[in-house]
């Protein structure tokens, strides 16, 4: 007996785990199929498919269609028609899909996963627009965020699993000009609406795009603040830091033996600085890399004094050696440097320091770092720096309190002023002094488990490419590992997902995956999909700019969706071209003289006109 049902499509011909090999029913001469009014087109990719296994519904996603080689005597057949015979008939036996499952429901009740599989010469049902209101409908609900539309089903909301997002940890990746902006602007302001009252979110943002767009619902933090905006001055306690990698910015490369000592000293430094503290440790558990105050000009002071010593002879029989008296006195604070009589050449009085280290050259660009503004944020943290005894007024307690303790959602650190050289180190610091904040107070109510944090890295192949051993690589791959048991998640936005660190991608439980026309990008992005869906990538170089397809934990079926434009627009969108050249007037020559000043002061953002002259005279 025929089967009159307008959804089926076909039969299923062979099952190898999860993909399904589909033989499209013979009497469909057409493949747009007319359903209770509404149009479905049979065959398309990423469109949907459902196979009733009694009161189970499977359901699966289409990645693949072609059509089977005709047998040799209806090849000829073909091949002699004429060319206004309607063939499409002789075809349509051959005509096949592979499918693969990625979900069943029971009762009307939708979850991820299959519990049994189907075999050969069960049926293939189209899924209409009713059906994909009650899958999506699963996850719709106060957990869920609102991020744009189903592409392939019209008023259907395409809704964001908020603990797939966040405890799962996610990527979006997508080529320059495909909306990768617009995307993350958006999920930020659907976290920030005020429907997740207590979200916390912070935001690694390296080109200072999306302060703009989240002003607001954030706290922003900037290495040199715009008053205007309201903007905080970004600090970060150079006592933070481990100990290496403290070293490698102030002094560079040391011998072993001398780093070793100067390990030594700043852990001696750290012990007698500790009991000043309100919530002191013990000596005992204390090792250079504590996140314990000391003086940094003090050290250096200390180091280039030892190097600069020099030695007269005073006795006759033992041959003993005294210092020779300080010619000037050096002031550490203001990096004066204590001077000795110098050494003389030819090995008479004054000697020379026997045990000198010979590290002039990197206490030289210990002295040029502390003294260059560019590094004030670090090596000289206001209120955070220790004073010559190692005393400060301000804790880290205080300072995580100010980035993340605030009543706004999302906090916004706007790394785009520093040094490139450090910046991986400094962001990998940051990440590094509030998760391990957060760990320690899991238990608490401001820890990870009862208040979880999102952790949003903009142009991350910049922070854990492959091979790499930065702060910020190390930091963020034991949130990847570790972060889903202390309530840190992790986002990673990316146009080269191709450089991205793959076992760090492979954590990621969710992809959202805009236009990527790069094969190796691509390739990458299919290797880390979680699920098999790598036919789904291929459709990646034909989205449209702001279309996506999201994948895993974030939503309950892999999907196609159009994102919605964001409410205000993030600085890295494009330029409004052609009215910009049409419509908007040449500027006025004298405000490059601004951009000159803007340049020199390292900001973006100058006075509104120029100072007034000064007179000579």
């Amino acid at each position: 007996m025929p089967i009159t049902d307008a959804t089926y499509v076909g039969q299923i011909a062979s099952v190898t785990g999860g993909v399904i090999r589909v033989r499209l029913r013979d009497d469909m001469p057409s493949t747009l199929v007319l359903i209770e009014g509404e149009s479905y087109r049979v065959g398309q990719i990423g469109a949907f498919f459902r196979v009733p296994l009694g009161y189970t519904h499977l359901y699966a996603v289409c990645t693949q269609v072609g059509a089977d080689a005709a047998p040799p005597n209806e090849t000829a057949q073909l091949l002699t028609a004429p060319l206004d015979e309607d063939t499409r008939l002789k075809l349509s036996g051959y005509r096949w899909m592979t499918i693969v499952l990625f979900g069943e429901a029971l009762g009307g009740r939708f979850e991820r996963g299959v519990g049994q599989y189907p075999t050969v010469g069960d049926e293939v049902h189209i899924v209409t627009n009713f059906d994909l209101r009650v899958v999506y409908g699963a996850g719709s609900s106060t957990r869920s965020i609102s991020v744009g539309q189903i592409a392939a089903a019209s008023g259907i909301s395409a809704d964001i699993s908020v603990g797939g997002l966040v405890s799962r940890h996610s990527a979006v990746v997508g080529s320059t000009g495909a909306g990768k902006s617009n995307l993350v602007t958006v999920l930020l302001e659907a976290v920030s609406d005020g429907s997740l009252p207590n979200a916390r979110a912070v935001v690694i943002d390296p080109h200072g795009e999306y302060a703009s767009a989240l002003d607001d619902r954030a706290r922003v933090f900037r290495v040199r603040p715009d008053p205007k905006k309201g903007e905080r001055p970004l600090v970060v306690p150079f006592w933070a830091l481990p100990f290496h990698e403290l070293q490698q910015i102030v002094l560079g490369s040391l011998q072993p033996n001398h780093e070793a000592t100067i390990r030594d000293i700043v852990l001696d430094m750290k012990a007698a600085a500790a009991p000043k503290l309100k919530n002191a440790p013990a000596i005992e558990t204390l090792t250079a890399d504590s996140p314990v105050p000391f003086s940094l000009k003090q050290l250096w002071h200390d180091l280039d004094r030892f190097e600069r010593m020099t030695f007269s002879v005073s006795g006759t029989g033992q041959n003993a050696t005294t210092l020779n008296k300080e010619t000037e006195t050096g002031d550490p604070a203001n990096l004066i440097p204590t001077r000795f009589p110098p050494e003389d050449p030819y090995n008479r009085e004054p000697y020379k320091n026997n045990k000198k280290r010979n590290i002039e050259r990197q206490l030289d660009l210990m002295r040029s770092r502390l003294k260059d503004a560019r590094y004030s944020f670090l090596l000289a943290p206001d209120q955070y720096e220790p004073n010559l005894d190692g005393e400060v007024v301000r804790d880290l307690d205080m300072l995580v309190a100010d980035w993340i303790g605030h009543d706004k959602p999302l906090t916004i650190f706007d790394v785009s002023g520093l040094p490139s050289e450090i910046l991986p180190t400094v962001v990998g610091t940051m990440l590094r002094v509030v998760y391990d904040v957060l760990f320690w107070a899991q238990d608490l109510p401001v820890g990870g488990r009862k208040q979880p944090l999102l952790i949003v890295i903009d142009e991350a192949h910049r922070f854990v490419a492959e091979g790499g051993d930065s702060a910020a690589h190390r930091t963020l791959s034991t949130i990847a590992k570790e972060g889903r048991k202390y309530g840190t998640g992790l986002m990673l936005v990316s146009q080269r997902p191709s450089e991205i660190d793959s076992t760090i991608l492979s954590q990621c439980g969710s992809m959202i995956a805009l236009r990527l026309t790069n094969g190796a990008d691509r390739a990458r992005v299919a290797a880390a999909a979680p699920d098999e869906l790598g036919g789904l990538i291929e459709q990646l170089p034909s989205l449209r700019t702001g279309e996506g397809i999201f994948l895993g934990e974030v939503m309950a079926i892999p999907s196609r969706v159009r994102v919605r434009k964001a409410t205000k627009r993030a600085l890295g969108d494009d330029p409004q071209l052609p009215e910009s050249w049409k419509t908007t007037p040449r500027p006025d020559v004298k405000l490059y003289t601004q951009a000159l000043r803007n340049w020199r002061a390292q900001s973006t953002v100058g006075p509104e006109s120029e100072p007034a002259p000064t007179k000579k005279g």
